[in-house]
This record gives C-alpha cells, structure tokens and sequence, in this order.
C-alpha cells in the first residue's frame, strides 16, 4: 500500500468532500477583486448576498449650499464648516430650469436665486456637456454632476448591495458601484431590471464589497479625488446593458481617431446613442419613486431567491483595458465665472458678490478598447504559458470544467482568496446550518455579508479570532488559515503531534504544523519544495495547483 493510501486510511479523510471545498473555492474565484488604480470593474469573488425589494428612492445628496447666498470665502468651506443656516435641501432636478440663461437672472429675487442653485448644483446635467449651458442631450455626459463642498454625506439611492468600492489615483476616483437588483424600469414598472448606481469623486468611501445597504443610507464624502478639478458628486445609473460599471461611452482611440480631446469628446456627444443605451437618467429614476413604496408599483417587486449562485455572472467581469488619461485640465481661473460660461458677473446691487464658481470638471479618463488575446496552440489561458507552473493544472481543471477565466482570457493566478470567502465556501460545502448571533469581533458588522458565516464558523470552532479582538474578515487567507480551516471544517481527525519540521520555514512546534504536514502527507502541498511560506497568502493559482496535485494523486 502507497503512502498516500495509509495517510487516508489512517485519517479516513474523504478526498472527493476536500475536492469539491476547493473545487468550489477556485470556481467561486472567477469574479475576482481588480486592481484599485484602473478602471476595471471590481467586484467579489463570491455571490453578492440580496438585498431588501425595491420601496422608493432617495437623493444621493440631501443638503447643498445655498449657492445664491454664499460669500466669497464661504464658496471655499468644506461641508462641516458651513453653517445650518447656509445649508438647504437638494432643490429638484428640472432641466427646463437648467437650460435658463444665468445673465436673465435677477440677484437677491427669490424666484431667480432657486432658479440659480438648480443651475449651480447641477452643474452638469444628463448626457450634457462641458460648456456649461445646463442642456440635456448635447453631449454625452452620462451621469449627472452634482456640485457639493468636500466631505458632504453621500447617500445609497435604493436598497441595495455594494459591487465596487474602488480607490483609484484618476479616473472615477474614490468611487461606490451598488447593484439593484428587480427595480422597476423607469419607462415600465411592470418590467424589471437589473441597475447599478455609481458615486464618483468621492473623498473617502464608507462601505465594503458585499455590504447590504439600505435606500438613504450613508456610503462615503463627496470629494475631487481621481482626474476631477472641483469638488462634486459624480452621480451614474447603469443598466445591465453596460460591460462595466461606471460605464463610459467612448475610448481614447475613438476620441483620438475623431480629432478630439475628452472635453471635445463629451462636447461633441461622442458615443451619445451608446450612453444613452447602457445607462438611465439617474435623476428622473430617483424624483419618480421618491415617495414610492413596494406595494406602489404596479406590480409587487418580488423578492431574490435567498439561495446565492456560486459564481457571479461573467458578464459583470469588466472586459476593458484602460490606457493614459487623456485630460485636458481647465485654464486658472482669476475670477469666479457665470453659471452659463461668460465672463465674470458684477452686480451693481450688491458690488460684493458674484456669480458661484460653475467650472466644468475633468472627470474620468477615457478607457481603452482591449486587444483581443492570441493565444499559442495548446494554451487554455492568456496569462499562463505552456512553460508555466500552473499549466497543467489550469488545463486539467478546464478540461474538467471545475475552472474558468475572465472573459479576456486570463485565469489571473495570482489573484487572492480572502479568510471570510475561503470560510464561506467551506460551511457551505459541507452544508453547515447557517446561524446568527453576537460575535466578539469589533469588525465584523451584524450587517455585512459574511456576518453569519463568521458567527457559524465560530461557534463550530472553525475559526478563532486575533488577540486584538478582530477577526480581519477582508485579509487574504494565508496558507496556515487555509489548510486549518479546510481541515477544521471537515471535522479531520489530525494527530497535534509532528514528527520533524514537514518545511524547513514551518517547525513542527508551530501551531499550524500538523495542517501542513498533512496536506503535505496527502500531496495536496508539494513535498519537494523546502519552503513554503505559511504566512503567504493563498492565490487562485496555489489552489488550482492543490486541486490538481489532490485530484490526480492515485493515478
């Protein structure tokens, strides 16, 4: 009898049950996190948890400066410096109000200055454009900006649960995607669809991937991070039509081959039918059902089924490769220049006060169309060679189709498993009874996705938590968790006792020694390497290599 067989038979360890743990894993693996600096659409490598129906809408921003009324200084302030006093609700979007030229309004004219603050707030309307003239339909801005001081609270319009929450140095900036699922289409209540409201520019995000959120709910801070140039909200709504989310209608290349730069671009309504199509007026969605309720539509929205898909749909993997901004940034203003773009206005009333800044913003950078992967006779996978590690076992496991890629064609090996979604797919797998209950870990909210999860696994005594009272749900699962969790969850009856260090970076006095030892027993951990690296994280790779060295060890 070979090795491998007395190590199962002493353990009576059901390989298949560990085959499909990581089978699920790995599968589970293909919508993975992105790269926080480009414009790919981040989303979690598990199955976005539901989120309550649809019961209304509320205003991304509830409270903006009075523009008309603000001094010179106070047009400066951050949101926490302004006083109650100068601060009043979001007025109504109304784009026949936005297209009303500012030099025919009166200063100090109560129905001109409400007319003044639609116009400055939203200062750049629905498939609008740069030149500040407040119209609808003459560009193809596909959002709506909504000009707002720094560190203004920034609201979920809906229920809803976060898809993105990315970081990037340009582009969108600090930005928050939350995914809607069964809303009402705008046209048609009847029908329903599938949207994804994004919130750009943010100065700093409040929420995870996977959080449920609820309709009114605080997600981040306005802000002017990424390629904007003045502080505001950049406010989107996709539908499913869209490969990504924040979608944009153009490319650099389609911009560069028309002779035009991003303002131009947007000016010249460049890929407006395409904006018009992948996205809804995010305005016109949120003032419709703004006092709607779930039993206000036509037809009751129904409820998600509560069982989630293992794997995220593939047309949700962002299919774009973003290139060098093209940004043009605004000349230096020296003076505060009209809402309608003309020079400076001085009123003889009031010699003090001029018209509020109303500058158009650079916002995201252009994307860039990807190249088309060639693959070389035999590969199966973009990014892994015929010459590299992961070859043959990216290739057994297609063949098998227990694995997949992207939809550019890579299997992005080196792509991280988190502790909260390795615990997932490991009580699911062995179908353990999901509970609820208090956990003792100060960052695990009762509202996050994997709450239950962690509360499960730690009453099953599958996972522990760090001595400083946290549990680091989002950290990447390193190899010792890994294989402890694994093993734990299975119930395997490991004997504490190690004979010799399994890896010369692994002592056999460690904790997690006789994990490592008998994933290394089993094959599961390649018994000729020295080390290890027990502290590294685990990568979609590794665990393609460890299915593969399991599934293939008796033959």
């Amino acid at each position: 009898m070979n090795k491998n067989k007395k190590v199962q038979k002493r353990h009576e360890f059901n390989v298949r049950t560990a085959v499909l743990v990581i089978a699920t894993l790995l599968t589970s693996s293909i919508v993975a996190f992105t790269d926080v600096n480009s414009l790919l659409y981040q989303t979690s490598i598990l199955s976005l948890p539901e989120h309550a129906p649809f019961d209304g809408t509320s205003y991304p921003i509830k409270k903006v400066p009075n523009f008309s009324k603000l001094t010179t200084e106070e047009r400066n302030f951050k949101y926490n410096e302004l006083s109650d006093s100068k601060l009043i609700d979001i007025p109504f979007y109304d784009p026949e109000k936005l297209k009303i030229p500012s030099d025919t309004l009166k200063w100090n004219n109560a129905a001109d200055d409400k007319i003044r603050n639609v116009k400055i707030t939203y200062s750049t309307p629905y498939m609008g454009d740069y030149k500040l003239d407040g119209l609808e339909f003459a560009g193809s801005h596909l959002a709506v900006d909504i000009k707002v001081p720094e560190g203004t609270p920034v609201y979920a319009m809906a229920n809803g649960v976060v898809s993105k929450a990315s970081n990037q140095s340009d582009g969108f900036g600090v930005h928050v995607v939350l995914k809607h699922n069964n809303f009402p289409n705008l046209e048609n209540q009847n029908k329903k669809e599938v949207l994804y409201s994004s919130y750009s520019h943010m100065s700093q995000g409040l929420v995870s991937v996977g959080d449920v959120v609820t309709k009114g709910q605080q997600i981040g801070l306005s802000g002017r991070t990424g390629t904007a140039t003045t502080p505001h909200l950049h406010f989107q709504l996709d539908n499913d039509k869209a490969t990504y989310h924040p979608f944009w209608p153009f490319t650099w290349k389609q911009a560069a081959a028309a002779g035009l730069d991003f303002f131009s671009a947007v000016n010249e309504g460049l890929g407006q039918d395409l904006a018009i199509e992948t996205t809804v007026h995010p305005l016109n969605y949120v003032q419709k059902f703004l006092n709607a309720k779930a039993d206000q539509v036509t037809e009751k929205v129904v409820e998600q089924p509560v069982e989630e898909p293992v794997v995220e749909k593939p047309a949700e993997v962002p299919v774009v490769v973003p290139e060098t901004p093209v940004v043009v940034e605004p000349a230096a203003a020296t003076s505060y220049v009209a809402s309608d773009g003309e020079q400076p206005v001085v009123v003889v009333e009031t010699p003090a006060v001029v018209e509020p800044v109303a500058e158009p913003v650079v916002e995201q950078p252009v994307v860039e169309e990807p190249a088309k992967a060639v693959l070389a006779h035999g590969q199966i996978f973009s990014d892994i060679e015929l010459d590299s590690e992961y070859f043959e076992a990216t290739k057994y496991l297609s063949k098998k189709k227990i694995v997949a890629g992207y939809e550019d064609g890579s299997f992005r090996a080196d792509q991280p498993v988190t502790r909260a979604e390795a615990l997932k797919f490991i009580l699911l797998s062995i179908d353990a009874k999901v509970s609820h209950g208090t956990l003792p870990f100060k960052d695990v909210k009762p509202s996050a996705w994997y709450s239950n999860y962690v509360y499960t696994g730690y009453k099953k005594h599958i996972v522990e938590g760090n001595p400083d009272g946290t549990f680091k749900p989002n950290n990447g699962v390193n190899k010792a968790e890994f294989f402890k969790i694994l093993f734990n969850g299975l119930s395997v009856d490991i004997d504490p006792v190690v004979a010799g260090a399994p890896y010369s970076d692994v002592s056999e006095s460690s904790w997690y020694a006789p994990y490592i030892s008998y994933a290394k027993d089993l094959g599961i951990l390649d018994p000729s390497l020295k080390k290890i690296q027990p502290s590294k994280g685990m990568t979609r790779g590794e665990v393609a290599d460890a299915m593969y060295r399991m599934m293939t060890m008796d033959k």
